[in-house]
């Protein structure tokens, strides 16, 4: 892709994140050296070919003198990619494609703001102000107009300037994100601007700011992110449901406040997070040994983009955050008389409200709001049909947790919202399952010691687990008798006891108490005559 470019014009210049990341050790740029003592690359192979795309990089920033958008249009067109102009009056176009290696790579370049040294200099951090100039007849050259390499080096994230911040208040976002990402300190008086600018980054527009929070909360320890928001005073203004959480009290079984607790939930789900996409297993042996045999059916189930580049496991770290919000805008009921603990009953419907609107403010898809909704919502129901269970019971039943995932409904193509099993067959997506992973980091979250409850409560979720990867797919399947079969058969009018029969026949079909279109049957003449007892009316 780069000789294609330089085929078209050169110099070309590699700028930003790329080059930043080569000099990490997070990425290589064959033919560049960073051991050469002046910091500067030599043509380690001897040959005077472009280097390829660094091996780690999917996304590229090029420079190259204007004007650039009918040229990458012609790269574009060579190579077989897409083409977006992605800002015409600055004369900046976006390239899709893949490398030999079926990656996917975005490239977005950009005609030169004056010289180098200015397209530099108007950049947001020392750390992504770095270029490798490229040229088909001499090696690379890596350019440094403002001390980058040293703070690469020493894992400090300045500013390039005080306007550098002023010029764009998303940068003082993704200052955090950057430093959580890479594991740089921020400089003092970078984060001294941030602090003084931190209101500002309302104005940002949702969709970028989007973009910035979802990379936040993906990074290996997103409750730091959030503390780091909360130290410079961005927190209120990004997220201030979350910051209404500090010093909210919650029940006896809590052991920290509504906001601790919801970032200790944040950090197991976090870990979730990480071994659904391949990473180690989580930190608690009970849970890892509890997850393992469903480990390629959850890995299938999370692995599902709900919008393009935002994966089911990603979004777990999100409604762990979100879960409680609701605990900071209801009324508290203390535990017993006086002061002491407080619980908040029904928080989980304003808390699918606030956790939707908030996810709705940066922009994400419908299909991304109703998810967050949908488990904000439901995410206590796992521990209360815990609690539901007998002594003798071992596991949520099948019956059980078909109710489960029939509240817990679908997000399924075409923005709609699927509540009940059966509409979209066997292959439907389960949120219940989003669920029971996000009352899972709650309940890990919870509490000093875990005890002996902790075991009980996995043991039992494992039949939602039993349940939505083992039952027979006649069990997910459209319903054995519908309505019309079912009103002809009994002589029945359209009303309410047509649903309710029709509801229980789903529930035995999931349970595999029926299994065909005569048991259905014959189960409902009993339920429609156990309903006419029950009015009085005789059988």
């Amino acid at each position: 892709m780069l000789g294609a470019f330089l085929a078209e014009s050169e110099p070309v210049y590699i700028v930003g994140g790329a080059v930043r990341d080569h000099l990490l050790g997070v990425s290589a740029i064959p033919g560049w050296s960073r051991s050469t003592p002046d910091g500067h690359p030599h043509d380690a192979d001897g040959t005077n070919s472009p280097p390829p795309i660094p091996a780690s990089t999917t996304d590229l920033d090029l420079v190259l003198s204007g004007p650039v958008l009918s040229l990458a249009r012609r790269v574009a067109d060579s190579l077989g990619w897409a083409y977006y102009p992605l800002d015409e009056k600055r004369d900046v176009a976006r390239l899709i494609g893949k490398d030999v290696g079926g990656q996917r790579i975005e490239c977005d370049a950009a005609a030169l703001r004056g010289d180098l040294r200015s397209d530099l200099l108007a950049r947001d951090f020392t750390s992504n102000a770095l270029a490798l100039r490229l040229k088909a007849d001499s090696p690379p050259q890596l350019i440094d107009e403002c001390g980058s390499i040293a703070d690469v080096a020493s894992h400090t994230l300045r500013r390039i300037s005080e306007r550098s911040l002023r010029d764009d208040p998303i940068r003082l976002l993704r200052a955090v994100r950057l430093a959580a990402q890479l594991g740089f300190s921020i400089e003092s008086g970078t984060r001294k601007q941030i602090s003084e600018l931190a209101g500002t980054v309302s104005g940002v527009s949702a969709e970028r700011l989007r973009q910035e929070m979802w990379k936040l909360l993906d990074c290996s320890r997103p409750e730091d992110g959030v503390r780091e928001l909360d130290a410079l005073g961005l927190l209120t203004p990004l997220l201030p449901e979350v910051k209404a959480l500090q010093g909210v009290e919650q029940s006896s079984r809590h052991h920290l406040d509504a906001y601790e607790h919801s970032l200790l939930a944040t950090h197991y789900a976090a870990e979730l997070r990480n071994w659904l996409r391949g990473g180690p297993k989580p930190g608690d042996s009970s849970l890892a040994q509890s997850l393992e045999p469903w480990t390629e059916g959850l890995r299938r189930h999370f692995r599902e983009e709900i919008a393009a580049g935002h994966d089911r496991a990603g979004w777990l770290v999100w409604h762990a955050l979100l879960h409680d919000t609701g605990k900071a805008n209801i009324s508290g009921v203390n535990n017993g008389s006086g002061g002491g603990p407080q619980t908040y009953a029904r928080h989980q419907e304003l808390s699918a409200e606030i956790a939707g609107s908030r996810v709705a403010s940066f922009r994400f898809s419908r299909r991304e709001t109703l998810l967050a909704e949908s488990v904000a919502r439901m995410h206590s129901v796992p521990r209360r049909l815990v609690k539901t269970l007998t002594e003798d019971e071992n596991r949520i039943g099948p019956r059980a947790a078909y109710r489960f995932f029939r509240e817990a409904g679908s997000v399924v193509a075409g923005h709609q919202f699927v509540r009940g099993l059966g509409s979209g067959g066997a292959q439907q997506p389960l949120d219940g399952l989003d669920v029971t992973l996000q009352a899972i980091s709650d309940l890990q979250a919870t509490g000093l010691e875990r005890g002996d409850g902790w075991g009980r409560f996995l043991e039992a979720v494992e039949g939602l687990f039993c349940y939505a990867f083992s039952r027979p797919a006649e069990h997910l399947a459209a319903p054995l008798v519908d309505g019309h079969r079912l009103m002809e058969y009994l002589g029945l009018a359209p009303g309410p006891i047509v649903g309710t029969i029709l509801g229980k026949l789903a529930e035995a079909q999931a349970s595999g108490t029926v299994a065909n279109v005569g048991e259905a049957l014959t189960l409902a003449e009993e339920l429609l005559a156990a309903d006419a007892e029950q009015r009085g009316t005789g059988a």
